[in-house]
C-alpha cells in the first residue's frame, strides 16, 4: 500500500517527466475541490527570489496530509532538521549537493531525494543561477519545524 507521501513523490516525478521536453514544467495541484495550475516559469516570474534573498520558500497549497512548496536557493541553506516532518525534494532547475546526515549527495535537475524527519541536512547550490525545487512535506509544513544544528 502506498503512503500519501509515496503517492505525492510519484506525482512529483510524473510532473517532472512531463517537463522533460523543451517546455518548462507545469504544476497541476489539487487542494480540496480547487485545481491550481501554472507553469513553473510563470510562477517564478510572479514569485521572484529577491536581490537580497538567499532562500525563498513559497507554499503552493496543502492537503490533509501533505503540503507542497517551491524552494529557491541562491547559495546554500544552513544545517537544520525538521523534527516532525518528512520531506521529498524534486530538483526542477539547477543543482548542487545535499548534505544529509553527514553524507554528501550530488543532485541535479530531475533528481528526487527523501529527507526523513530528524535527519540533519542542508543544500549547497553549485550553479550560478538559483536552484529551484518542488518540496513535499508530510504532515503539512507551516514553517515552524526548523531547528538549526551544527554542521556534522
Amino acid at each position: 500500500m502506498w503512503s500519501t507521501l509515496d503517492r505525492a513523490a510519484i506525482f512529483a516525478l510524473a510532473l517532472l517527466a512531463t517537463g522533460s521536453c523543451s517546455r518548462a514544467p507545469r504544476l497541476h495541484l489539487q487542494y480540496g475541490s480547487e485545481l491550481k495550475q501554472t507553469e513553473l516559469a510563470r510562477f517564478l516570474e510572479e514569485n521572484p527570489l529577491g536581490a537580497g534573498e538567499n532562500i525563498k520558500v513559497t507554499t503552493l497549497g496543502r492537503g490533509r496530509e501533505v503540503s507542497h512548496h517551491i524552494v529557491q536557493v541562491r547559495e546554500r541553506e544552513e544545517p537544520h532538521v525538521h523534527e516532525r516532518h518528512d520531506g521529498t525534494v524534486v530538483v526542477l532547475r539547477g543543482g548542487g549537493y545535499l548534505m544529509l546526515d553527514g553524507r554528501r549527495i550530488d543532485i541535479a535537475t530531475g533528481d528526487a531525494v527523501y529527507i526523513p524527519r530528524g535527519a540533519p541536512h542542508y543544500f549547497v547550490n553549485t550553479g550560478s543561477d538559483p536552484a529551484i525545487a518542488f518540496v513535499i512535506f508530510s504532515p503539512p509544513f507551516d514553517g515552524k519545524d526548523y531547528v538549526a544544528v551544527r554542521d556534522r
